[in-house]
């Protein structure tokens, strides 16, 4: 799939098994690993970069950490179109993230999370192979 980095790509790291559609991904203040089988839907944001809503002005637009807000999604994961994830925060495997959603915090394996900001909506029951 296509995708759009802002920041380092050294901090991008994608399965070569995962599948991102028109996806945008910023690095700036942390690294965003995308596991195996992990798929988007359209236009979903992964969102590293953060501000001080302290400062104002010129600082508040230049001033930003360099590191701590990564973002792990594990294998198996979809997330659904127009989805928002905010770093700091890891998806376990084999969720789903509702479209529209806004993650702002951990969401744990095999859930469905929806929502602004994201909550856990159900687990998945998984069919047996």
């Amino acid at each position: 799939g296509t995708h759009c980095l802002y920041g380092s790509t050294e901090r991008l790291k994608i399965s070569k098994n995962a599948l991102v559609t028109n996806t945008l991904f910023n690095t700036y203040s942390g690294e965003i690993l995308i596991g195996e089988h992990v798929f988007t839907g359209h236009n979903v944001s992964m969102i590293t970069g953060a501000h001080n809503y302290n400062l104002k002005n010129s600082e508040r637009m230049q001033v930003e950490p360099k590191e701590g807000n990564d973002i792990i999604i594990e294998k198996g994961v979809w997330i659904g179109s127009n989805a928002v994830i905010l770093g700091p925060c890891k998806i376990g495997e084999h969720s789903v993230i509702a479209a529209g959603a806004i993650v702002t915090k951990d969401i744990p394996s095999g859930v469905i999370a929806g929502g602004v900001p994201a909550r856990i909506i159900q687990t998945i029951s998984f069919r047996q192979e």
